[in-house]
């Protein structure tokens, strides 16, 4: 599904049909107010209410700054964000990109080059979620270092990719510390466990940030394991 937020009726209209012909659903959003205090708890209710793959944003929006929109929209997810809009400066564009936009095209546009870039998007996005590995509800990507958990996505390093990757393959089965910082490190003769302790201790810290606070699970005298299936708050 392609969620557009365009305020003006005919643009709304034409890109509904064009990308419906092509095999697209799409739901258009007339106006989105960002008088809320909480705007990024709205923009959570708005995507769980429309489960967009992917969203055309206009930054001219009558009662929102699209940009500021676009800031609270990565601040619950990571889909693509595409700007349509009638803006023209260079300025504009790079404000896109830093707010978090992956695509600008100015108005007038070609549809066929909009729907081009479109598919581009999706099919990247569809790429990278190909290449993850799930347990407890989230999404390792391996290749893109990152951990996605309900919308949020973090960035990880090295490090905590390799310790995250070893328990997702292990889902559901407890890792010795010693077979993990054999897999961590090549000679595990020269690494203390107080580094992997520490190590450890830090990713926790991040994961709460996503709400994964809980899960590595310590398990007394026998070692570490991630569940396959939720089993924390």
């Amino acid at each position: 599904m392609i969620l557009i937020i365009e305020d003006n009726p005919n643009i709304r209209q034409e890109l509904s049909v064009y990308l419906q012909a092509n095999g697209y659903s799409c739901v258009c959003q007339e106006r989105y107010s960002c008088t809320q205090k909480e705007l990024s708890t709205d923009v959570q209710a708005l995507l769980e209410t429309f489960p967009a793959e992917l969203i055309l944003l206009d930054i001219n929006l009558e009662a929102c700054d699209g940009l500021s929109l676009c800031r609270d929209i990565r601040k619950v997810t990571n889909i693509p964000v595409i700007f349509v809009t009638g803006r023209t400066d260079d300025e504009d564009e790079l404000s896109s990109i830093l707010t978090g936009g992956d695509d600008f095209i100015r108005k007038p546009y070609s549809l066929p080059i909009l729907l081009a870039r479109i598919n581009r998007l999706l099919n990247r996005q569809n790429t990278a979620l190909s290449e993850s590995i799930h347990a407890s509800g989230a999404a390792l990507n391996v290749l893109m270092g990152q951990i996605t958990y309900q919308g949020q996505t973090m960035d990880l390093s090295k490090n905590e990719v390799k310790i995250l990757y070893y328990l997702f393959l292990n889902k559901d089965h407890v890792v010795t510390k010693d077979s993990l910082i054999e897999y961590l490190w090549e000679n595990k003769f020269y690494v203390d466990e107080n580094i992997l302790n520490v190590n450890l201790s830090r990713l926790r810290r991040r994961l709460k940030e996503v709400g994964l606070d809980g899960l590595i699970v310590t398990v007394p005298k026998k070692g570490l394991m991630v569940h396959a299936c939720k089993q924390y708050p």
